[in-house]
């Protein structure tokens, strides 16, 4: 079996395609072949049952199956067992070939899909193709892309798309999804998808509406750009003990708790490797004094330039990245562990990643890992940039006030907030962007 790819533009929404054979319109999951040998026989196991007629299936097939669906799917994972066996029960399985238009924006959409392991696929929303992107014979004929609109991500397998357009009234895709290789396809039609998950998707959409609509950082957008939000939100279970970011991980997106609680922590020797431009850093004690020298003699009306010149000053650098690193070169060794730094503990309503935005930062510089089950939304990088950084550019301002209040209570609570340099450096940097910005006011 070969794998499955497809790539899509909203963030995550569902489409389906039509089925030539049987006249139905279908909704899909992908899913590729695994490469190790214990997976792949499981892979092939599944799709055994389901390629089979739906009268064929037995029930002890499928229920053997249920807890791969689960594993591999976060639809099927949310969902009880009776309704997860209705579907295997009763879905349809298909392959398509590279440039397989599974879904066209602005199409009727009359299914869902959702695909298994490496796969991506490319567009904008959820709907029906005939043939076409179909191998023709001979030497298949590369598809432009560029005529479905703009690239915006990727669905990744296991991922379901296709079903915004079934909850909304008006059925109509909003994006295109493209095959990128050889995608094996789960499809679900518009009436199994009605009397299975049709209520479940629905509560879901209302309650990431409800979301948008009740968080301060989004007041005063658009209706459709909030509505946009919603749909490109992406809901996410994580267990005990899993991470929500890692420490030096890109960057791909903001993450927003909805329940559970996870722990906050930073290994600040990992920063300078992180962040090489900002090393060495500057003492922020002396720039600190220097910025009350500088607002005394601007209300003496004494020369604001003299005091670069006065006493060779000069920034001083922090001195604990240098005297932790002889100490490691003494020591010989160095626990991971041992200079991680926990900030807080975090809960409901807060935001991952703020730090990231509100600085530039291209790698997370912070780890957050859950200490018990946790529920978040996650908005990926290219909805970010397309709904935030694009059309509601004074969100990034919000969260740059925010980060200056949570980080520098944050700060407080450690016993010497020199452990934490880059973090405190960082701070003093928006808080000199904001006076720099009140006194062009003033002139």
């Amino acid at each position: 079996m070969a794998k499955n790819s497809t790539n899509m533009p909203d963030g995550s929404l569902v489409s389906g395609e039509s089925d030539k054979k049987n006249g139905k319109k279908l909704n899909h999951f992908e899913i590729s072949h695994p490469t190790d040998l214990a997976a792949a026989y499981h892979y092939d196991k599944v799709v055994g049952v389901i390629k089979k007629d739906t009268s064929e299936r037995s029930d002890a097939e499928i229920h053997q199956i249920i807890s791969w669906f689960k594993k591999k799917s976060d639809l099927f994972n949310q969902l009880n067992e009776k309704i997860i066996h209705d579907l295997i029960k009763n879905c349809s399985f298909t392959t398509v070939d590279r440039d397989f238009v599974v879904i066209k924006q602005g199409d009727k959409g009359d299914c869902t899909t959702s695909g298994y392991e490496d796969e991506r696929k490319e567009g904008g929303s959820t709907e029906e193709q005939d043939d076409k992107g179909k191998k023709e014979e001979g030497k298949p004929k590369e598809l432009n892309r560029s005529k479905f609109g703009k690239y915006v991500g990727k669905i990744v397998s296991g991922k379901s798309f296709g079903e915004l357009a079934l909850i909304n009234p008006d059925c109509i895709r909003n994006a295109t999804i493209i095959a990128d290789e050889t995608t094996d396809l789960i499809v679900i039609d518009r009436e199994l998808y009605n009397r299975s998950i049709h209520s479940f998707h629905t509560k879901e959409f209302e309650e990431r509406k409800h979301f948008v609509e009740t968080n301060p950082l989004f007041d005063g957008w658009h209706p459709k750009d909030k509505r946009q939000l919603a749909m490109s939100l992406r809901k996410e279970k994580l267990t005990f003990e899993s991470y929500i970011v890692k420490q030096g991980s890109p960057f791909d997106g903001l993450r927003f708790i909805l329940n559970g609680q996870a722990k906050l922590y930073c290994d600040p020797h990992m920063h300078s490797m992180q962040y090489p431009d900002y090393y060495p850093l500057p003492d922020v004690d002396e720039l600190e004094k220097d910025q009350v020298r500088e607002s005394l003699r601007r209300e003496l009306g004494l020369d604001t330039h003299s005091h670069n010149k006065h006493d060779g000053y000069k920034p001083l650098v922090t001195n604990l990245h240098k005297l932790s690193t002889q100490d490691t070169e003494k020591s010989g060794t160095r626990s991971p562990h041992q200079h991680h730094i926990e900030l807080c503990l975090i809960c409901s309503q807060e935001l991952i990643g703020d730090l990231e935005v509100a600085m530039d930062l291209d790698t997370y510089s912070y780890t957050v890992n859950c200490i018990q089950e946790t529920d978040i939304y996650v908005l990926d990088q290219k909805n970010y940039e397309r709904l935030i950084e694009k059309r509601n550019p004074k969100v990034v301002e919000k969260i740059r006030s925010s980060v200056l209040e949570k980080f520098s209570l944050r700060l407080s609570w450690i016993q010497d907030k020199n452990d934490l340099p880059l973090f405190r450096y960082l701070l003093y940097k928006i808080e000199e962007s904001r006076r720099q910005k009140k006194s062009k006011k003033k002139l």
